[in-house]
Order: C-alpha cells, then structure tokens, then sequence
C-alpha cells in the first residue's frame, strides 16, 4: 500500500448506512461491464458540475484473473475517474455522500439541478457510487470541496471495502464505517474528486474503440462545459481520446426529426373523463431513421433513449409485432437517438440497471405506441433508398456493365443486362454482397436471362407491327436484327416450356383422376404458377438447410417422420406438403384435389401444420435470418365445408396472414393473367405463316438480305 492511501486512525470516522442487499443487488448483480461501472461515475462527476473529466484505464487488458484454484490474481492496474466538479467536505460526504437509497431530488439542499451550473442531474438514489462493486472490491474516494478557505478547499480521503461492507452487515447490522485514508482532512488548492478503484474481479477493459462506443452511446451529453478524456495506461499506452456524440451517417429521406411530435397520453375508461381525452402531450426531442451501414456493433444499433443525457435503453423495435411494411430492413438498419427527461422525473420509469424503461406503467405504454408509428414511418420511407444502395453496391462489386461489353457486342443486349442487373441487383443479399462467389453466380444469371427478357420486350414490338392477323416480315427483320437469334430464340423455347407447363397444369386440373403427387410435383418445380414472382434464382442451399432441421426436428419431437418435397432423393416419397421459397418466408404448399371438399378433418391437418411451423421458428429463431417473414401457408382447394368454430379459426388465420386459400380454377385464371403477354404472343404467332415452325427456333426468322 502506498503513502497515500495509508489507512489512518482518526476520531472522526465515516458512516454508510446500507444494507447487504442492496449493495448485492445494486452492484454486484446490476454493473459487470467496465465501461457501464465508468459510466456511473462520469455520471456523478457530471452532477457535481464538472466541466474536464479525465478516465484512466488500460485499454484491452485483463485487470485480474482467476488461477485454477480458484483464487484471484491482481494485474497490478488501476482505473481512475478525475474530476474538476465542485467535490465535498468531510462533512459533506457523511451527510449526502454515503447515504444509500435516500431520493436526492426531495433534499433541500441538493435538489433536482446541480449547485452551480444549474445541470438536471442524472442520479436519484445514490446508487450510482456502489456500482463499482460489480467489477471490483475496493472504491477510493478523494475529494475536495465545500467554501474555499485560507488554506484552500476541504479533503475527504476514505474507502470503501465490499468484503468490510459484507461482513458488518451480515449479522442485521446496516451501519458501516469506510476506512478514512491519509490525506483525510487536507487542503487542496483546487475543488475536484479522485475515484479509484482497486482489488478487481476478472474483468477486461474493452480495446481502445469499442471502449469509446461504449461510453459514446451512455451519454447524450454533447455541451460544451462537459468533457470527458479518457487515458490508456498500460506500460506502451495508446492514444487518448475525447468522448464524442457519434454521428451515424442516415439514409437520405429516412430521417424522421421528432421534435413537433410528443408523446400523447390518453384517459382510459377507469379515469372520470372522456376515454380517449388527451391527458398530457410528454415532449421528445431527437431523431430516428435508417443506417446507410448496418450496425454490428449493439451500441448503436437501434434506438438510444436518453433521460437527462444519461442513457436509459435501447431499442430494436418498441415492441412492434412482425409483419409491418419495410420490416427486414428496419430491423437491420434502424438507428435513433430520443430525448425524453420525463422518463426520469418524478414518475422514475427507468429500470435501476439503466438496461430499459418500464414499459408495462401508463406513460411507458404511451410511449411504446408512439415509437411503433415512427417506426412504421421510418420503415416505409427506407424501402426505396435501401434497394437503390443495394443496387449500386451490387452494381459496383459485379462490374456488369463491363462485363456485358465482353460478353455481347449489340448495344441492346448490354443495356438489356444492365437493367435487369439493375432490378434483381436492388433486391439482392446485401450480407452476400462481400461474397464473391455469391456475386459471380447472380451476374451469371442475370448474363444468362438478358437476351430473354430482350425478347419479351421484341414479342411486345411484334404485336405492335401486327395488324390485321398478319406480320410483314421485312418489319419483323428489323426488329430482331439488333438482337443475337440465337440466344433470343432459346428463350422463345423456355417461354414455350412454361406455356407447356400450364397446358399440362389447366388439363390436370381438369381431369378427374389426377391425384395429388402430380400437382405437388407441378407445383414444386414451377412455382411461378402460384406467384409469377416466385422465381427464386438464390437461396435454394437456405431452403435445404431448413427442410432438413424441420424434418430433423419434427422426427424427433413428434417421432415419426415427414416428407415436404417430391425432388432429389424425394422423388419416391409421398409428401405430406411442399415447401417452397419465396419473399423471405416458408411457403407451405397443401393441396387438395380438383373438385375435393375441403372439411373438418382436412382443418385439423392444416391447423397442426400451423402449430408445429410456429414452435419450430419459436425453437430456431436462426432462422429468421434467412426467413425474417416465417412462413405462410398455401392452400389450393375448390369448396370448404368446416363446423363454426373450424370455420372462424380459419378465417382468423387468413386474417392474420398465415394462411392464403385459393380454388385450382382461380389459380388457372390468374396465372394465365399474369401470362397474358406470352399467350397473347402464341396466339398471334399461329396466325402467322411465317412462324408456323416451333416458336424460338432460329430457322423461322429471316436472313439477312431477305425481305
């Protein structure tokens, strides 16, 4: 032990009154994180009207460690939290210093602003200064304060000992003397308060830059009276750095400032006025919106909410239910910074850890609605801005531009691939991105799909030229010349295969003995007849991955086995469904065939699918990564016949969106809608003498120099 912190006999002993549990439960059991114990004691330096504040700490070491013993082993560090605030006296420590519990504010000499600067103050109940107690055994306190005399200012000099607390208070006794140290009772020239804390858990202090987003984040306080350095102090130290506000860069046209919109407080009907009557408008002050980066770091990833610049939660969502407009990318990209005093005044709504709000009291449910709409907003807002960055990020990593000069040399197929890679590149995997194989793959299928997506715009020039039923071929020539044949008429054979498949699809639906598998099977592989979009290029791995774990997991759970495919090693194994993936969800496909009454029986089949979906994705929230949506069921059958109560739990299942009923004759007439373009196309061409060949075969289209 040094000189200086030699312990001393002295008349004049220090008094806490506390009990063992609050030091347990308010220490040990709230505070285990370096930076949120530095935090606290920021806090209290900030109470005291201090303007410089100085941290101590070495970045990124172990400031103790356990031996396979057992026992605890010192690093030889301290950390130290240097301020210039107005201190105390003796005197004043005994009285307002060391009293646990006691609410600050409803003291008259202390009150709900600091002395001087007149600052709300962020503590309440004192409890700020037991925090260290979660990271370590002893608190040194030095400090000066009180009127300036002749010789100066005050000295207090004492320490606090968890082991000391423990042991006075064990036996029903709360009172507990602090050990006053040597330079109890001198003078300094200058006010200001020295905490040090000593005899630490195994902890580590956080590397230099997470540190700083840690105390970053804890802190709204970005006046110009309020500074805080924080100093490395290992043996090769690195720099020091000033705590800043962060600024995170905002999606354009996302950012919501929130200022003119309070928090509404509404009578409800217990109360003797109007349900409905506005109670009282609480002021919010700050801004949300969407990240132009995702956010891996939880500091500031979501929603920081402030009370009195002191951080009172974090946010991911306000507890807003799934399913809202924009949901994957909020989620994954929302970012704020709210003010709100009220939280903190005489109502106190934070939880003593400072780790959220109780949300559960009247105000805390006031501001729970209020946050979901802004988000709503937000959400909205970042949809368009989100696939614009995506594309061009997309755009960059492929080079397509580029890449589309080296493959084709008609300036219509290149502007073909760009603006497809333009499309599908805004609804791209931005965590894939980085993957270059993952990149590869899509321009390889945006490459491939180019010329066929020139010809669909060709047929469309086609049916323009018709007139009459008849098409002049020198008119036809010129719109194909600047096309490559070849390419664009493979395509007029895939587009002719899908017209095959629905042939084949409306003449099953039409026939009666058609079984299940066959329209499973149809289904499966061709699931754009459900969904003209359901064109899945990516994620085929993704929806393996899940069939496996669910099939895995149902056999386990349920002990007997399911199958929910017809293709690969399934193809001999009558599925009990299809599960197919689309829009970031499970499609869950169940049929019943043509012209079958879908009864109660038939409910209970499809209600047990619901149940084990939805303890399946409760049990493996991974797979909400990859599947943010879950999954919806699919039920393609013509007549229903369900008891009353069958029928309202399937009506409330199509409400809540789970469920999507369909007859086969309604999905035959939509499906053909949305192929109307290329049936259209078949149509005229049969008409046309020069394309009485098989459609998309080069040999029907001119040569050149033909007329």
């Amino acid at each position: 032990m040094t000189e200086a912190n030699k312990k001393i006999p002295i008349s004049d002993e220090y008094t806490m009154h506390i009990e063992r549990k609050i030091v347990d439960k308010l220490g040990l059991k709230l505070y285990d994180k370096i930076s949120a114990v530095v935090a606290e004691l920021i806090s209290n330096s900030y109470d005291a009207d201090a303007e410089h504040i100085i941290v101590k700490v070495p970045f990124g070491k172990a400031l103790a460690t356990k031996k396979r013993n057992g026992q605890v082993e010192q690093r030889g560090f301290d950390i130290e939290v240097i301020d210039d605030g107005h201190g105390m006296t003796p005197e004043e420590a005994n009285e307002f210093y060391l009293r646990v519990g006691l609410d600050r504010r409803e003291i008259k000499n202390l009150g709900e602003k600091s002395r001087t600067k007149k600052r709300l103050v962020t503590g309440r109940k004192g409890i700020g200064k037991l925090a260290p107690f979660g990271v370590c055994k002893t608190i040194e306190v030095r400090s000066a304060g009180g009127n300036k005399k002749s010789k100066g200012y005050e000295v207090c000099h004492f320490e606090l000992d968890y082991d000391s607390i423990v042991g006075k208070t064990s036996e029903r006794n709360d009172e507990y003397h602090p050990n006053p140290l040597s330079d109890n009772k001198k003078w300094d020239s200058l006010p200001g308060t020295i905490i040090r804390l000593r005899n630490f858990l195994p902890k580590i202090v956080p590397d230099r830059e997470t540190f700083a987003r840690q105390l970053s984040s804890r802190f709204g306080l970005c006046a110009k009276d309020f500074e805080i350095k924080v100093e490395d102090t290992k043996e090769e130290p690195e720099d020091s750095f000033v705590v800043s506000c962060q600024d995170i860069p905002v999606m354009a046209g996302t950012k919501i400032v929130v200022n003119e919109r309070p928090v509404i407080v509404e009578f409800d009907s217990m109360e003797d006025h109007k349900e409905g009557e506005i109670k009282d408008r609480l002021p919010v002050t700050g801004w949300v919106g969407l990240a132009k980066e995702k956010y891996n770091n939880p500091e500031f990833a979501g929603i920081r909410i402030y009370a009195r610049g002191k951080l009172a939660a974090i946010t991911r969502d306000f507890g807003l239910p799934a399913g809202f407009t924009g949901e994957f990318v909020a989620r994954s990209y929302l970012v704020g910074e709210l003010y709100a005093d009220w939280l903190d005044d005489k109502e106190d709504l934070i939880q003593t850890d400072r780790q959220d709000i109780l949300w559960s009291s009247e105000l805390g449910r006031a501001f729970t609605t209020w946050g979901q709409n802004i988000i709503k907003e937000v959400a909205k807002k970042g949809r368009m801005p989100r696939r614009l960055k995506v594309k061009e990020e997309f755009l960059k990593a492929s080079d397509l531009v580029a890449e589309s000069k080296k493959r084709y040399a008609d300036p219509e197929l290149q502007d073909a691939v760009k603006e497809l890679g333009e499309k599908i590149g805004s609804f791209a995997s931005e965590d894939d991105l980085a993957d270059e194989e993952y990149v590869k793959d899509l321009s390889e299928i945006i490459m491939s799909v180019a010329p066929h997506k020139l010809l669909v715009d060709t047929f469309k020039k086609i049916e323009e030229l018709a007139k009459n039923g008849k098409i002049d071929a020198a008119e036809l020539f010129n719109v194909f010349r600047t096309a490559h044949i070849a390419e664009l008429a493979s395509y007029g054979q895939v587009v002719e295969e899908k017209l095959r498949v629905l042939d084949t699809f409306e003449g099953a639906i039409n026939s009666d003995d058609t079984d299940e598998p066959f329209l499973q099977k149809i289904l499966e592989r061709a699931p754009w007849i459900i969904d003209a979009s359901w064109e899945v290029l990516t994620a085929n791995q993704q929806l393996e991955t899940f069939r496996e774990a669910f099939e895995g997991w149902y056999k386990k759970e349920k002990k007997m086995e399911i199958s929910t495919s017809t293709i690969g090693e399934y193809a001999n194994r009558r599925p009990d469904f299809v599960l197919i993936n689309a829009d970031s969800s499970i499609k869950i496909v169940e049929i019943k065939p043509p012209r079958h009454t879908f009864a109660d029986e038939d409910w209970d089949r499809l209600n047990a699918y619901d149940d084990v979906f939805s303890e399946f994705f409760e049990k493996h929230k991974t797979f909400l990564r990859d599947f943010p949506e879950e999954y919806q069921i699919i039920l393609v059958a013509d007549d229903l016949k369900l008891s009353s109560s069958n029928s309202k739990a399937f009506k409330k299942l199509q409400a809540d969106g789970r469920l999507d009923k369909q007859s086969w004759h309604d999905l035959m007439r939509k499906t053909k809608s949305k192929f109307a373009d290329f049936l259209g196309v078949r149509r005229t061409l049969k008409k046309t003498p020069l394309f009485e060949a098989k459609l998309g075969t080069p040999e029907v289209l001119p040569k050149k120099g033909e007329k």
